[in-house]
């Protein structure tokens, strides 16, 4: 069951409009995009459950991740309403669970069709007696342990005298096994390892104790043995599976947990989180597993290792075993791109129409929670375009609650739009000399009505000036600690003491002894327990925060307190990040260079959409990179290089910053590093790449191949995650490379690669300089503002996080 065709043209339209095509273009690409529909012959069936309202110890992020699936599954994967069914919180009782789970899915799906099971609550684990030695008595030797779901009825840990009544995993994958399908997607965001506690700094984990006692009950058991018969699988015979049908998305290794988090007011799995996320930008040709790789490095860079997301699929594995921990392997594998997208990239999806048509009500699920954060009055997006009535509509913020917004509908028609594509700048050209007085709304067809469905993207991104970092006081420390940190931290500019953690970039607090266990890298000495140090709120130890001994409040903020420009340096950086959202057609390669040369990453705008081929195939090569659990691994002391590709028809200027694991701030030095051979002149206009030309990031030094050391630059350490920025703008960026003037000093032989000395100025001067670039565009929508104001097609920044070992 799939769109039916008229309603497919006008969908595609909408959506080749905003890609810069125009109605002749849309009539030659018409053919390729209805065969590639029609090749999706197959029904789509979902399951969600989500559960927050357990008796004991409630969670409040479930039941989001139910609806942002849900919205992904319906405006970006063209998932029929009707074929998705939910659960939450009173509705997802066990037998509800594994009742709806047949009759919805296993029950309706035919072997072409794809499924997708999602499940989000409580994880904890039961043990279960293989046999009793000859005293009759338990050992360790005899216990399994199997992973369960709970459900809302599920009994507490505590309740010794009745039934564990938990969806068992056996009882899942039995479940699984019986879908007539093999294109089955499994998304669990849960965990089953309690760690003894509920929170990991601010996150709540999504775990809870095991249950002390081993009985099971008896529906369980019947539903378990309706399972196994169905499947021919006699009495209590061990089940082995060469290959659980699909994918499996576990938010977290077997042995981490899984966490939600209440960001201002909006609670949600980070993992279901960050996958819809990155779901609502990919591209038809983008894999799963690429999908999943980016999602989870989203993950980690909140978490640190404490949450690893893991990209699973059985082989050869016993599932009721007898080893104390019942897992399925891990691999990286090739599996086919079950989730293919109906519709272009986008931001979010206009949900109803109000006003007699002035407001629009979005859903704003494909935006980094960073960027969610920001949108707020007089941030502008854009509908895609309607070729067929040459308009669209812009839609300009009133407010917004969590990932819901009201927006003021205006129209915009084709010609006013700004477009990469020369045709169109040279229509908007003519255009607008000759309707200078006209407003837009004059040349739309009678009566527009923007309809609920459409999907939306960024076109004016506002952020705060100044911008600020915000720091929270562990709730643990003294009266007297938070009053003078409070004190101290209100001296320096740019930094704001906030009451709720949830706000917060990041968290003061002592030095923990289960900090110091879990130390990244070696652990921590014991002296260093008492200390003030930063947290992430994930409570992951920021490198280089902790004071000496005895140290007071007031002396540890003010030695904090460069390090703490920095971090807002970083943070600065982070909310530039564009590729899911900009015209600019650039891409990148991210390759190793020793101790293997090799393509591991790669990066592309929005802007280059499903045309463009990468020169290298590198998806072929993820998996020896670490792309099963989510995220590149880079050892200490290897070298790795950037290529940078300008697909565009203009010129563009470009510069690299390097996050590094120390915490430092690094950049290309964009003054020298196209300066080979006799050529000493500095370049005052900064690094650029022709139109079609692509260029090394560093250039390569020396004229030998075999001369390792000059090419790209050196990991140095320590461990701990690392993040390479990459800009690129249609305008030099002259306010940058004027404060980067004698701020920056070498790093060790990296001669191209230069620690700032000044992050937080450089960093302004960044948006100071994208903010030019925007000016004109800016201009042309009327919006007024004193603080940064920066059209989304006037720059690209592309995002590599790499885990350092």
């Amino acid at each position: 069951m799939g769109l039916k065709r008229r309603e497919f043209l006008q969908r595609a339209s909408l959506a080749l409009g905003a890609l810069g095509i125009n109605e002749a273009g849309w009539w030659r690409l018409q053919s390729h995009y209805s065969e590639a529909l029609a090749q999706t012959t197959g029904r789509k069936l979902a399951f969600l459950v989500g559960i927050n309202e357990y008796p004991d110890a409630p969670l409040s992020g479930c039941v989001t991740d139910v609806e942002m699936q849900r919205e992904l599954l319906v405006h970006r994967f063209g998932f029929l309403p009707a074929d998705i069914l939910t659960l939450t919180n009173k509705q997802a009782t066990r037998e509800n669970i594994e009742t709806a789970f047949i009759s919805h899915l296993t029950n309706q799906a035919k072997p072409d069709d794809l499924v997708l099971f999602h499940f989000s609550g409580y994880g904890s684990r039961v043990s279960k007696m293989i046999d009793e030695d000859e005293h009759n008595e338990l050992s360790a030797s005899n216990l399994t342990f199997q992973n369960t779901l709970v459900p809302i009825d599920g009994i507490p840990a505590n309740d010794k005298g009745r039934a564990i009544n938990d969806v068992l995993e056996e009882t899942l994958w039995l479940l699984l096994r019986s879908l007539p399908t093999t294109k089955v997607i499994t998304v669990l965001d849960t965990s089953y390892v309690y760690p003894g506690k509920n929170l990991q700094g601010a996150l709540r984990i999504r775990s809870r104790p095991s249950s002390t006692t081993e009985q099971i009950n008896i529906k369980e058991k019947a539903m378990q043995t309706q399972l196994r018969n169905q499947q021919n699988i006699l009495g209590e015979q061990q089940i082995y599976e060469s290959q659980l049908p699909g994918v499996i998305l576990n938010a977290s290794k077997e042995s981490q947990f899984a966490t939600e988090t209440d960001w201002n007011g909006l609670s949600y799995g980070l993992f279901t989180y960050a996958l819809t996320q990155t779901l609502w930008s990919t591209t038809s040709v983008t894999k799963l597993q690429i999908s999943f790789s980016q999602a989870a490095s989203s993950v980690e860079k909140l978490t640190g290792t404490n949450q690893q997301p893991e990209f699973k699929e059985a082989k050869q594995q016993k599932i009721a075993q007898s080893t104390k921990v019942a897992t399925i392997t891990p691999v990286a594998m090739g599996y086919p791109n079950l989730l293919s997208p109906s519709l272009p990239p986008a931001s979010g999806v206009v949900t109803s129409v109000e006003d007699n048509g002035k407001t629009a009500n979005l859903w704003l699920g494909g935006l980094p929670i960073s960027i969610l954060d920001v949108v707020r009055s007089n941030s502008l997006f854009t509908t895609l375009a309607d070729s067929d009535l040459d308009l669209n509509f812009q839609l300009q913020i009133r407010n917004r609650n969590g990932l819901k917004a009201k927006a003021s509908i205006i129209i915009e028609t084709d010609s006013s739009r700004k477009s990469s594509e020369k045709q169109q700048q040279q229509f908007q050209s003519e255009e607008n000399a000759n309707n200078q007085t006209q407003k837009p709304a004059q040349k739309s067809p009678p009566n527009p009505q923007l309809l609920a469905g459409a999907l939306v993207r960024e076109k004016i991104r506002v952020l705060p000036r100044p911008i600020d970092l915000m720091i929270a006081l562990d709730l643990d420390m003294s009266r007297i600690e938070r009053v003078d940190a409070t004190s101290a931290f209100s001296a320096i500019p740019q930094v704001t003491v906030v009451a709720n953690t949830q706000a917060a970039d990041y968290v003061f607090s002592r030095v923990r002894e289960t900090t110091i266990t879990q130390s990244p890298s070696a652990p921590l000495p014991s002296m260093y327990q008492g200390r003030y140090a930063l947290f992430s709120l994930s409570q992951v130890l920021i490198p280089n925060s902790i004071g000496e001994g005895a140290e007071a409040v007031k002396v540890t903020v003010q030695r904090l307190s460069s390090q703490l420009k920095t971090l807002l340096a970083a943070k600065i950086l982070r909310l530039t990040i564009n590729e899911d959202s900009t015209q600019i057609k650039i891409r990148a390669n991210l390759a190793t260079v020793t101790p293997e040369a090799k393509s591991v990453m790669r990066r592309e705008t929005f802007g280059i959409g499903d045309r463009a081929k990468f020169q290298t195939n590198i998806e072929e090569d993820v998996g020896n990179f670490g792309v099963s659990d989510g995220l590149l691994t880079l050892p200490i002391g290897s070298r790795i290089q950037c290529r940078l590709y300008n697909d565009g028809d203009r010129p563009v200027y470009f510069m690299l910053f390097i996050l590094d694991s120390s915490g430092r701030i690094l950049v290309l030095d964009p003054t020298i590093s196209n300066q080979l051979g006799n050529n000493t002149q500095p370049s005052q206009t900064g690094l650029v790449i022709s139109p079609g030309d692509s260029i090394n990031m560093p250039a390569v030094i020396s004229k030998y191949p075999g001369d390792t050391e000059s090419f790209g630059w050196r990991v140095i350490g320590p461990e701990g995650l690392s993040e390479i920025l990459i800009f690129s703008s249609n305008q030099p960026f002259k306010e940058t490379i004027a404060a980067l003037d004698g701020e920056v000093r070498q790093v060790r032989d990296d001669r191209l690669i230069k620690e700032i000395l000044n992050p937080l100025t450089a960093a302004e001067a960044v948006l100071r300089d994208l903010q030019s670039a925007s000016q004109s565009d800016i201009q042309s929508t009327g919006l007024s503002t004193d603080d940064y104001a920066l059209d989304i097609n006037s720059w690209a920044t592309l995002s590599f996080v790499c885990r350092v070992v």
